[in-house]
């Protein structure tokens, strides 16, 4: 059964995930709004002034707009914190659950069956290193929202303390932002070096191989079809040349096992490229992202329109793995 975006839509707004996506989307459009001034008077000021007149509240201009953006921005992003409180405790269970997987799989298993190269076993220890990175960096943000609700009088921390924490947390998503691309490059390495290629088989000698080969692309270019194959075969049969028959049977046998190996190449190529462009999206979403905390630590010097386009980017990118993974979901209940 067929499923309709508006299902993936629906299914998409009402994840967790998936909303979460959707507000840090607004997030990053408001930001890009307050960075250039130039953009709020073609979109933004065109759309508030369209029901306004001098005679009543009078004309929006940018001097009214910038505090709107601008707390606009830190309420989105509060509610986009109460999203993240608790995902701390699910990123310390991957990070503990891969650490047990990869302890098992080790050397001190003691099956050399299992065990795996070393930039193999660095890709696994990277995943660990990122997952407990960014649970780290989750614990910090968590522990610092009382300060974040701006309520007078409500804190938990002194304001210093508070903006460590805070610069803290960013540095630990930094570094989980780090871990994760060269993971996601050494995965994709991983795919293209130890994806199963569909076998040649032993079948038939090299001799024969190249006789089907042949025998096959003699027949895409002269158009053959099943049915000239049964009609060759008759063919051979009533000359009475036994030798002819077997000849053409066993070049028919030989064309449908090329023709199966080729549709089996196809379709590995695919699972293959399949494969590559979700760890290449990821991999490119995660190092954009890293210029959003390298800029609050002040390793990488960007004004906030950049980071804004950087943000807009990575939300769809990252969003896109959401939306497919609800298709998925919507396909299986439907």
């Amino acid at each position: 059964m067929a499923v309709s975006t508006f299902d993936i839509f629906v299914r998409f707004s009402t994840d967790s995930v998936g909303l979460e996506r959707t507000l840090r989307l607004f997030q990053a459009i408001i930001q890009i709004l307050f960075a250039y001034p130039l953009l709020q008077d073609m979109v933004l000021l065109p759309l508030l002034n369209y029901n306004h007149t001098p005679d009543a509240k009078g004309i929006i201009n940018l001097a009214t707009t910038q505090p709107i953006l601008l707390a606009l921005r830190q309420r989105l992003g509060l509610v986009r914190r109460t999203f993240r409180l608790f995902r701390c405790l699910e990123s310390f269970r991957v990070a503990q659950r891969l650490y047990t997987s990869h302890s098992l799989l080790g050397p001190s298993s003691g099956n050399p069956q299992r065990q795996r190269p070393s930039w193999v076993q660095t890709e696994v220890w990277l995943d660990v290193l990122s997952r407990t990175f960014n649970g780290m960096y989750l614990l910090l943000e968590a522990s610092t929202m009382a300060e974040a609700l701006q309520i007078e009088g409500l804190a938990v921390w002194s304001p210093e303390w508070a903006r460590t924490l805070t610069v803290e947390a960013q540095r630990f998503w930094l570094f989980a932002l780090v871990c994760a691309v060269f993971s996601g490059l050494l995965k994709m390495l991983k795919v293209m070096a130890y994806t199963p290629v569909p076998e040649v088989g032993d079948v038939f000698s090299e001799e024969k191989e190249k006789k089907a080969d042949t025998a096959a692309t003699t027949t895409i270019i002269s158009g053959n079809s099943g049915a000239t194959e049964e009609s060759e075969q008759d063919k051979a049969k009533e000359s009475g040349d036994d030798e002819a028959f077997d000849m053409v049977k066993e070049q028919a046998r030989l064309r449908r096992i090329v023709q199966k190996r080729k549709a089996g190449r196809v379709l590995w190529r695919r699972a293959v490229h399949a494969q590559i462009s979700g760890l290449g999206r990821s991999v490119a979403a995660s190092a954009l992202d890293i210029v959003l905390p390298g800029t609050a630590v002040g390793w990488i010097n960007l004004d906030q329109g950049p980071v804004g386009v950087a943000m807009f980017i990575t939300t769809i990118l990252t969003g896109m793995e959401v939306w497919e993974r609800c298709g998925r979901e919507v396909s299986m209940s439907s």
